[in-house]
């Protein structure tokens, strides 16, 4: 766990200035409180400070997909703001509310779980602290008062990954695997399929699930036999277990669309365009709101509309993409930006 803890100076001085004022001789006036009306959420103050943040994880920094870009976003927050950041990584199921509650008592401002399955721990925790704000990312809807939910539409990056594996798929067969079986990724794969059936209504789409974001071998598997039954496109949402179905298609000369992050680096044979999820962007829009004194507990939804969900570069296969698919795939893109595709019902 890395820690910044904070410095007693704005204590020392909190100290000094109430000494003084009880040596002044008179009682200071209380401001006046305007109460809100009835039935209404009381506002929400913006910050007088900059608001330091704490960022749980439940992967590593280093898994080139999901728990990166979260990394990503902290250290965007830090260099635009000057934020005090703090992160943990790869925080077990058992320890999530302990690590939430030990940021809370160091004071963050600002707490990000990076995940649905935070769900039950940062609800807990946020009850106790009601002086930090909790986020949510990818999360149910927030019942607590201090408690904010950051989506991203995932159907919507596996609408585009499955769009452009139909239109460039030569057996008519493509794949996608997902990794534990929680809503994001579920929605992602199930947009694959939308989108796959939406370009080519023939294509037949191979899919499951492995149940584990760590289980490299286990995408690894499930992508071979998804080539061994034709598939020539195979795409994974299944963070850093997503790697061993990139390193199936590099073995086996057939093509894989990224996920997250830009994974061309990853295998440069193979990965075609990688269909990304800007999470950067999620986090400083939670940042900024907050600041704004307008993060209020909903659930905040972010797509390609708002530039969270886009192809990266095709990188060396920039001729090998045929025009076509590339005019293609913005006119999907636009649809999906004015909301004139349904994914999930």
């Amino acid at each position: 766990m890395k820690k910044r803890f904070k410095g007693v100076v704005l204590f020392l001085v909190l100290v000094m200035l109430v000494s003084l004022t009880a040596c002044s001789g008179g009682a200071a006036e209380e401001p006046a409180v305007e109460e809100p009306a009835e039935g209404e959420e009381p506002a929400v103050e913006a910050p007088e400070e900059v608001p330091s943040v704490a960022l749980v994880l439940n992967g590593p920094i280093n898994d080139m997909g999901w728990n990166a870009s979260a990394y990503a976003g902290l250290n965007l927050i830090e260099a635009n703001y000057g934020a005090e950041v703090s992160f943990s990584e790869s925080i077990a199921q058992s320890d999530m509310e302990e690590v939430f509650r030990s940021y809370a008592t160091m004071g963050y401002d600002l707490i990000f779980g990076h995940g649905s399955q935070f769900t039950d721990a940062i609800t807990v925790v946020a009850a106790d602290y009601p002086e930090s704000m909790f986020v949510l990312i990818n999360g149910n809807a927030p019942a607590a008062p201090n408690l904010a939910c950051v989506q991203v539409a995932d159907e919507q990056q596996g609408f585009l990954m499955g769009a452009f594996a139909a239109l460039m798929t030569e057996t008519g067969t493509v794949g996608v695997i997902g990794g534990a079986e929680i809503p994001p990724i579920t929605n992602a794969v199930k947009g694959f399929e939308a989108g796959a059936a939406y370009a080519d209504p023939e294509i037949e789409v191979l899919s499951s699930m492995t149940g584990s974001f760590e289980d490299v071998n286990a995408a690894k598997e499930t992508a071979l036999a998804f080539i061994d039954q034709g598939a020539d496109y195979v795409a994974a949402i299944a963070n850093q277990a997503g790697l061993g179905s990139i390193e199936a298609c590099e073995d086996r000369g057939v093509y894989a669309i990224g996920a997250n992050q830009d994974q061309f680096d990853v295998a440069p044979s193979a990965v075609v365009v990688s269909v990304l999820k800007e999470v950067p962007i999620a986090f400083d829009f939670a940042y900024k709101t907050f600041m704004e004194g307008n993060l209020t507990p909903e659930t905040f939804r972010l797509g390609v509309k708002e530039g969270v969900v886009f192809f990266s570069s095709y990188h060396d296969f920039e001729d090998f993409v045929p025009q076509e698919v590339k005019d293609r795939m913005a006119e999907i893109e636009a649809e999906l930006a004015a909301g004139s595709i349904t994914i999930l019902d």
